[in-house]
C-alpha cells in the first residue's frame, strides 16, 4: 500500500503548458479533425489550437476572470469546447461544465450555485439560456462558441425576449469575434499567455464538476490541478505504453463528463489527432475514420459486439467482422462509466483487442482501479494506482485516500464532511471485495442494495446487466426492498419486438397494444426465465411489468452519464411495482 502522507516530487504540468509547448513545436500538426459542411473532415492544426485558446484567455484575463473566478461551458462536444476548456485553466479560472442534455431549470441551478459568471454556449443551446436570462444575474457575458450567422442571433433574440433584445445582445460575444486575428499569435499575445500560464498552482481549483446524484440537488465536485496532475501521472505509467505509435482517436464522449475531458487531456499530452464526432454517428464512423485509439462507455462497446455476433453463426466470422466494423486500426481500448459484461471483453480479447477496465469516481479525478496490459482480471475493475490506497469498511464498503482526492463539495460543508470517515478515508459508495491475486470486484452501490423481507442483501445492477445483450429487452430496473421476492420495471426494444410481431403475424392497433400481447408478455417471460436461470432462489424476478417507453434522461430516470436514477424510478413507478405483489406469485 502506498503511504499517502508523502509529498510526491513532480512538476505540475497542465494542458495548458502542454499546448504551448505542441503549440510552439508542431504547430502545423494536426490536432482535431471536426466535420466539414461537405461531409469530409476538417484539420484544426496545433497552431490554431494555441492561437485559438490564448485569444480566448486573453479575453477571458481582461474581463477580470481571474484566479478562482468561475466559467461555466454549456455545450455539445465541439472544437470550441477543447480551446475555452483550456483557456479556463490558463488564466486559472475555475471550469464549470455543464451538460448539452441539461434542461434550463438544470443549467439555472448550476450557474447560479457555482457564481458562474461568464458562460460558453452553442447557437442551438441559446434558447434554454435565454428562458432563463433574467434568472442568473451573475453571469456578466455570454460567448457563443459556433456563432456564424449573425441573423440567426438576432431572430432568436427577437422571439425569446422581443422586448430585452438590446440589452441581452450586449452581453453576448462570439468566438469568431474573440478570436479573429488569425491563426498566428502575435509576440505580445504570446508573452502575455506565457505569463499567465506560469502563474498556475497546483493548489488552485481547476474545476467544478457536478455530479448527478439519484436525489437532491447535484453537488458541485472541487479537484485541483494537482489532483487532475496527479491521476494523469498514474494513468501514463499504468497504461502509456498501451498507446500506440499511430495515435487517431475517435472521440463522442462529453466533454462535460471528467471521461470525455480526460480524453481530451490525454489526447493534448500524447498528440492524438481526435476526430471529433457524436454519439449518433459514431459506430458508423469507425470503419472510415479508422481509429487506432477509442474510449468507450460499455453501450458502445456492446452495440459492436452485437452487431459482430450477428453478422455469423461462425466465431471466425464474426471476429473478423469486428475488426471491419472498428476499421482494422484499433489498437488502444478503455470502456468506463459503468461494468462491461465479461463475455463482451472475451470475444475482443478473441479478436485480439484488449479492452481496459477500471473504477473510479468524478470525486477522485476519477480514477482509482485499472487492468494492465499484462496483469488483468475480467472479472474485475482491475488494480489500485500507484498513488491511490483502496481498503474495505467492514460493511465492504470501498474507501480510498490519496493525492487525487477531491478537495470537497462547492458551498456544502455537510456533505463533505458526511464524504469521509472519521480517519479521512473517502466513502465511495460502492461495495467492493478482493479477489486472492488482489484485483478489486465492484458489487453494487451501496444505496442500491435491496434488502428482502427475509433479509436477504442483493445487489441489482449484476442482475439487470443480464439482460444488456437481451434482443428484445432494453432495460430492467430490479424492485423489492422489504419484499419477499423481486419484480422489475422492464423496457423494450420497440423496432426488435415489432419485427418479431410481424413475423408471428401479431395484429394489433398501436404499440401500447402490442406490448400487453399475450405473445410479447410470453417472450419475455422466456428472456426473464433465461436470466433466473443459475440465480439463487431469492435474486429471481418474480414478476415484471413492460412500461412501452425507454427510460431516458429527458424523463429524468438516466444522468447524463447514462446511469440510472433508481429512486427516481421507484418513485414514478412506484404504485406499478407494488400492484406486482397484489396476488400471490
Amino acid at each position: 500500500m502506498n503511504d499517502t502522507n508523502q509529498k510526491i516530487e513532480k512538476i505540475l504540468l497542465t494542458s495548458a503548458h502542454v499546448l504551448l509547448e505542441k503549440g510552439m513545436k508542431d504547430g502545423d500538426a494536426f490536432r482535431f479533425m471536426i466535420p466539414s459542411g461537405k461531409g469530409g473532415w476538417e484539420g484544426i492544426t496545433w497552431r490554431t489550437y494555441l492561437g485559438n485558446t490564448a485569444r480566448v484567455a486573453l479575453f477571458l484575463n481582461r474581463l477580470g476572470i481571474g484566479t478562482g473566478k468561475k466559467t461555466a461551458i454549456f455545450a455539445k462536444t465541439i472544437v470550441e469546447w477543447a480551446y475555452a476548456g483550456v483557456a479556463i485553466q490558463a488564466c486559472r479560472a475555475v471550469l464549470v461544465p455543464i451538460y448539452h442534455t441539461s434542461t434550463p431549470g438544470q443549467a439555472r441551478y448550476i450557474l447560479n450555485h457555482s457564481d458562474s459568471e461568464v458562460l460558453f454556449t452553442e447557437v442551438d443551446l441559446l434558447p434554454a439560456v435565454l428562458q432563463i436570462w433574467e434568472e442568473i444575474p451573475n453571469v456578466k457575458k455570454v460567448v457563443l462558441m459556433d456563432l456564424e450567422d449573425e441573423e440567426k442571433l438576432l431572430r432568436l433574440l427577437k422571439e425569446y425576449t422581443p422586448l430585452n433584445a438590446p440589452n441581452v445582445l450586449r452581453k453576448i460575444i462570439s468566438m469568431k469575434e474573440i478570436c479573429m486575428t488569425g491563426d498566428a499569435l502575435t509576440r505580445d499575445e504570446l508573452r502575455e499567455f506565457e505569463s499567465l500560464i506560469t502563474e498556475i498552482k497546483e493548489d488552485d481549483i481547476s474545476a467544478i464538476l457536478y455530479t448527478s446524484g439519484a436525489t437532491g440537488d447535484p453537488k458541485g465536485v472541487m479537484l485541483s490541478n494537482w489532483n487532475f496532475f496527479i491521476n494523469t501521472s498514474d494513468w501514463i505509467e499504468v497504461l502509456g505504453s498501451l498507446i500506440p505509435q499511430k495515435k487517431v482517436d475517435l472521440m463522442w464522449l462529453p466533454a462535460s463528463h471528467i471521461f470525455g475531458w480526460g480524453e481530451i487531456g490525454l489526447g493534448n499530452i500524447f498528440g492524438f489527432v481526435t476526430y471529433l464526432t457524436n454519439p449518433k454517428d459514431v459506430l458508423g464512423q469507425m470503419a472510415e475514420v479508422r481509429p487506432t485509439v477509442f474510449m468507450s462507455v460499455p453501450l458502445y462497446w456492446e452495440k459492436l459486439y452485437e452487431e459482430a455476433k450477428a453478422f455469423s453463426k461462425k466465431r471466425e466470422e464474426q471476429l473478423q467482422r469486428l475488426i471491419t466494423l472498428t476499421g482494422g486500426h484499433l489498437r488502444f481500448c478503455l470502456s468506463g462509466g459503468a461494468g462491461l459484461k465479461k463475455e463482451v471483453k472475451e470475444f475482443f480479447y478473441d479478436a485480439g483487442l484488449l479492452i481496459i477496465e477500471g473504477y473510479g469516481l468524478t470525486e477522485c479525478s476519477p480514477t482509482l482501479t485499472m487492468n494492465r496490459k499484462d496483469d488483468f482480471d475480467f472479472d474485475t475493475v482491475g488494480k489500485p494506482f500507484p498513488t491511490v490506497t483502496l481498503k474495505l469498511a467492514s460493511d465492504g464498503e470501498i474507501l480510498a485516500k490519496g493525492p487525487n482526492i477531491f478537495k470537497g463539495y462547492y458551498k456544502d460543508p455537510v456533505r463533505t464532511a458526511q464524504a469521509f470517515d472519521e480517519d479521512g478515508w473517502f466513502r465511495t459508495g460502492d461495495i467492493g471485495e478482493w479477489t486472492e491475486r488482489g484485483f478489486l470486484k465492484v458489487k453494487g452501490r451501496k444505496k442500491e442494495i435491496i434488502v428482502t423481507s427475509g433479509g436477504k442483501n442483493i445487489s441489482p445492477s449484476p442482475i439487470e446487466s443480464r439482460f444488456k445483450d437481451d434482443p428484445y429487452i432494453e432495460q430492467a430496473v430490479l424492485y423489492g426492498d422489504e419484499k419477499e421476492y423481486l419484480v422489475a420495471l422492464i423496457t423494450l426494444k420497440e423496432d426488435a419486438v415489432r419485427a418479431y410481431a410481424g413475423a408471428e403475424g401479431l395484429s394489433y392497433n398501436s404499440y401500447e397494444e402490442l406490448i400487453r400481447h399475450p405473445a410479447v408478455y410470453s417472450l419475455i417471460k422466456r428472456s426473464v426465465d433465461r436470466a433466473n436461470l443459475d440465480l439463487a432462489p431469492f435474486e429471481r424476478i418474480r414478476r415484471f411489468h413492460i412500461h412501452p417507453r425507454v427510460l431516458s434522461t429527458e424523463d429524468g430516470f438516466l444522468t447524463p452519464s447514462m446511469k440510472l436514477r433508481r429512486i427516481k424510478v421507484y418513485e414514478v413507478f412506484k404504485n406499478t411495482l407494488e400492484g406486482l405483489y397484489d396476488d400471490p406469485a
